[in-house]
């Protein structure tokens, strides 16, 4: 049984990024199983990207991987394309699979990556590419406790879930942070991208609520930190929910009932980089100086209240 994403999951398939369950007397949150995974019917959805839509299920097809189910929120099947590997069957299972199963079960899921600054929650977004990988592993780098890369699931109470205990970086990357590719795992074959543990809390951390969002952006300008405001923060959100492709029917109302709770409880804001400038470091200088000047604020503010 293994521990992640805030639930216990039982699989057939060996997880060995995932922490044990530590309460393994207790019964699994969600089965993963290897199986038959009969195709979507003709009463189904086909979706882009090889997503499907059939009844309760929600399916993904993997060429050269695998087909994945989800049912309810409570269970994956996945079948095996012959030949596959164990690292990539694990790999979609972690990141596609799940994270369509986290959103069957009620959670806001975001494309990007969470970080734990005194005690609360800054998530980044962005698109593939715009450097959330690169800009974690700096927040690592720096001291702060990265709660997930890639999938952000968020509860009803506005609160991050750790994740798998890992970032995925390019060689370009990590060469740029100064990290060697020896002894790292890559994300698969042929990928010049690896898997680079983090280290954590022996006994954590457990969810963390979420107070800032910040989505990067590139711009002809010098590097700026925008607040958004209004429809724009419903807009930002969808654009960077993970697999967005699934928010058809329930799960679009679902999702935009959990983003309005989200945009209640945090701030959002766009941070702008110069066009063509790797701006890792400046881009976390300026992310936790807003947030140094957040917090200062709601302090001010607080004593004022109470003057």
């Amino acid at each position: 049984m293994y521990a992640g994403f805030g639930l216990r999951i039982d699989s057939e398939l060996p997880l060995p990024d995932l922490a044990p369950a530590p309460d393994r007397a207790a019964g699994p949150d969600v089965v993963v199983r290897l199986g038959v995974v009969p195709p979507s019917s003709s009463a189904g959805c086909a979706l882009p990207r090889g997503f499907w839509v059939d009844g309760e299920r929600i399916g993904v097809d993997v060429p050269d991987v695998g087909r994945y189910a989800c049912e309810r929120g409570t269970r994956i099947t996945v079948e095996p394309v012959p030949g596959a590997s164990p690292d990539a069957l694990r790999l979609f299972l972690l990141g596609s699979a799940l994270g369509v199963l986290l959103a069957q079960r009620g959670l806001l899921v975001l494309h990007g990556n969470a970080f734990i600054v005194d005690g609360a929650c800054a998530v980044v977004l962005g698109r593939s590419g715009a450097g959330k990988s690169t800009l974690a592993a700096e927040m690592h780098r720096r001291g702060h406790v990265v709660l997930s890369d890639d999938v952000v699931p968020i509860d009803t109470a506005g609160r991050a879930l750790p994740g798998w205990p890992r970032i995925k970086l390019w060689r370009d990357a990590l060469d740029r942070i100064g990290l060697p590719t020896s002894g790292l795992d890559r994300v698969g074959p042929g990928f010049d991208k690896f898997h680079v543990p983090l280290e954590r809390p022996a006994l954590g951390p457990g969810p963390v609520p979420v107070r800032w969002i910040y989505v990067l952006d590139r711009h002809d300008g010098p590097l700026r930190v925008v607040p958004v405001a209004g429809a724009a923060v419903f807009t930002s959100l969808h654009e960077h929910s993970y697999r967005q492709e699934i928010l058809v029917g329930d799960l679009r109302r679902t999702h935009l009932a959990r983003s309005a709770d989200l945009a209640r409880a945090a701030r959002l804001a766009r941070v702008d980089r110069p066009r063509g400038v790797d701006s890792v470091v400046a881009s976390a200088d300026a992310i936790l100086a807003d947030i140094e000047r957040e917090e200062q604020h709601a302090s001010d503010g607080a004593r004022t209240v109470g003057a």
